[in-house]
């Protein structure tokens, strides 16, 4: 279904055509695999707390540093800049992870019937039982945190979750739906009125985000310009503040980034609408392709292509030589530009004697803006 919603025409390749993917070298998925194994195997007892960080460093070995796999395939400084980032984001949360004590279910199967011939099913990351009767759908995600439209727009799969545990006979108002964005912390503040505020802050830069609230609760005790100085480069270095004095750590809790989706009749309504109607275009596209072998029934348009520019030069499994909508749209680019090869670049073509350095979203960006 994601699939789908993201290029009609990818999900024509890998689920009505079956084609292997040829441009599979893209970290996120497997890295998302690897940080989801070692949850799975910590919550099943099959290891221990402290065996989380080795079992994320042996998947990153694998993963990153034999296979060689990019965060992004068209430049290589920036490629290495998230590597530096991701490494030291699920590495800070491996090490301060919030086990969740509540009563909880791994990979729980759940089966949604969304009308009497549409019955889907899946698997839920974590389903948690609180003390006071509420249910917890809940997924761990290793992307950029949602916030506001974005997380409404990427609630589906919990939605969907939650319409198979309502189903079940749970009322709405016990089922919460949320994400743990595995990157980051939530650092509830406390300020000098009273008031205490909560941020989201990526982990690998928890020091440097923190240093205009510490610095304020540093002079407020007291402490000298000189020792405000150490305290502080400190942090930076260290990127912690257990160097802090006790009574100014006391002014910050860190609790693993978990954010939620209010749910309600009128979401689940949506979403149920929306996967139906797409479930009843694939299959009428489907049965159409097996009579008419019209590869257009699944073509993409090119405002659609404009929109996943980014997703299909830096994730996409498949290259454009196979995306030919994106094929065809990086074509016309290059008309439109004056003979600029954007379709050797997208496909990762490099020269490695003399490796080429190119900002392929920032140029990429100049000319939409143009078109």
């Amino acid at each position: 279904m994601h699939s789908y919603m993201t290029s009609h025409y990818e999900y024509f390749l890998r689920y009505v055509k079956h084609i292997p993917e040829d441009n599979n070298n893209c970290a996120y998925a497997p890295l998302g695999g690897v940080a989801h194994g070692v949850l799975e195997e910590y919550y099943e007892g099959k290891i221990q707390y402290n065996d989380m960080i080795e079992r994320f460093r042996d998947g990153w070995m694998l993963n990153i540093d034999l296979a060689d796999l990019k965060f992004d395939r068209n430049n290589s400084e920036k490629n290495n800049n998230i590597k530096i980032k991701y490494n030291e984001d699920l590495t800070h949360f491996f090490k301060n992870h919030k086990s969740i004590v509540d009563k909880k279910m791994i990979e729980q199967f759940i089966l949604i019937k969304l009308r009497h011939d549409i019955v889907l099913q899946g698997y839920i990351d974590i389903l948690i039982t609180t003390k006071d009767g509420n249910c917890i759908i809940g997924d761990f995600k290793t992307s950029t945190i949602y916030k506001g439209k974005k997380a409404l727009e990427e609630c589906g799969q919990l939605a969907l979750y939650a319409i198979g545990i309502h189903q079940l006979g749970i009322p709405l108002n016990k089922i919460k739906i949320g994400w743990n964005f595995l990157k980051y912390q939530n650092v509830t503040i406390e300020q000098k009125n009273g008031k205490k505020k909560v941020r989201e802050i990526e982990r690998c830069k928890l020091g440097e985000s923190l240093v205009s609230n510490i610095m304020v609760w540093l002079k407020h005790f007291k402490y000298d310009s000189e020792q405000v100085d150490e305290y502080i480069m400190k942090v930076m270095q260290d990127n912690s503040i257990d160097c802090l004095p006790d009574d100014i750590k006391e002014k910050f809790i860190f609790e693993d980034c978990w954010v939620y989706v209010e749910v309600t009749q009128e979401l689940l309504q949506q979403w149920k609408d929306l996967l139906i109607n797409t479930i009843d275009e694939i299959n009428e596209k489907t049965d159409m392709y097996k009579l008419s072998h019209d590869s257009k029934l699944f073509w993409d348009d090119k405002d659609s292509v404009k929109t996943q520019s980014y997703y299909y030069s830096t994730l996409c499994g498949y290259s454009a030589n196979l995306l030919l909508p994106y094929k065809e749209y990086l074509k016309q680019l290059e008309n439109e530009k004056g003979g600029i090869d954007l379709l050797s670049i997208s496909n990762g073509d490099n020269n490695t004697s003399n490796e080429i350095d190119i900002d392929f979203d920032n140029m990429l960006e100049e000319l939409l803006s143009d078109v």
